[in-house]
């Protein structure tokens, strides 16, 4: 396993520079720091090398070298203090190494997905569904939701899931109002389609209208894809973006995925558009 992808300083060491950590190397992307060539050959939208990255937080290995790089830490302490003619101190014992993950399930009583970045909430889909706890995407400068596991593993290293998330759009995209989603939506959606899914794949528009939710304009796109790479259990899947505008700086941007391994759950995706309300 690798560590969780995200922003981080750039291994180059560049002043001010952030590097996209693809979940198994660095990638191409960066943020500040850029020199004048670099944004001349960078594409319309940040694109994730590598392939999927993994949705989910992959930290307990790195807990674990974590863990035992502080035991020897500890340890070395001790021996340094002993030959100082100190007392004499106990080597501390060696509990177990915990090997579950802490949970990512909702608390007891939960039926809303709240989303206070986004400034918006919508309906929890029950047992099962676990808590999206993840850093900012090349498309959300916040991530909130929620996800099931479809296939525990695939070719790169991560796990396939159904998802339904939700964020402020990133400021790559750029947004006035309303007015602009329906000439953004389409970039996005190849953002989403370069960065989130197995390659080559086509995609089929289902519906590409605009809407009002809880009294806010937004758009709304869905579309089909289709793959045949090997590794999947899936050979497609089904998406949902929409843009709401909520009065605030940034839209939200709301992306709902699944796969059709599991297309008895295609008839969440309207319910949860409709089930949209503001905070």
């Amino acid at each position: 396993m690798s560590v969780t992808p995200g922003w981080y300083d750039d291994p180059d060491g560049v002043p001010g520079r952030q590097r996209w950590w693809n979940g198994a190397s660095w990638s191409d992307v960066t943020s500040g720091g850029t020199t004048a060539t670099a944004q001349a050959i960078r594409p319309a939208y940040d694109v994730i090398e590598g392939g999927r990255p993994k949705r989910l937080r992959s930290w307990l290995p790195w807990a674990i070298v974590g863990g035992a790089v502080l035991l020897i830490v500890v340890l070395a302490v001790t021996l340094v203090g002993g030959s100082r003619g100190g007392p004499a101190i106990a080597e501390p014992t060696i509990g177990p190494i915990p090997t579950t993950e802490p949970s990512d399930t909702f608390a007891p009583g939960t039926t809303r997905i709240l989303d206070p970045d986004a400034s918006i909430s919508y309906a929890y889909l029950g047992e099962g569904w676990r808590e999206v706890d993840s850093l900012p995407r090349p498309e959300m400068l916040a991530v909130h939701g929620q996800y099931i596991v479809t296939q525990e593993a695939v070719p790169d290293g991560g796990q396939f899931v159904a998802e339904c998330s939700s964020g402020p759009l990133a400021r790559q995209f750029q947004v006035t109002g309303p007015q602009d989603f329906a000439g953004i939506i389409d970039p996005l959606s190849e953002s989403f389609r370069a960065n989130y899914y197995p390659a080559p794949n086509e995609r089929d528009v289902l519906s590409s209208e605009a809407v009002t939710l809880a009294g806010r304009s937004g758009h709304l796109l869905k579309f089909d894809l289709t793959w045949d790479v090997a590794g999947y259990d899936s050979t497609g899947e089904r998406v949902a973006l929409l843009l709401l505008d909520t009065g605030k700086e940034r839209p939200a941007l709301v992306y709902i995925s699944v796969p059709n391994t599991h297309a008895e759950l295609y008839g969440v995706i309207d319910q949860l558009i409709a089930s949209i309300e503001l905070l």
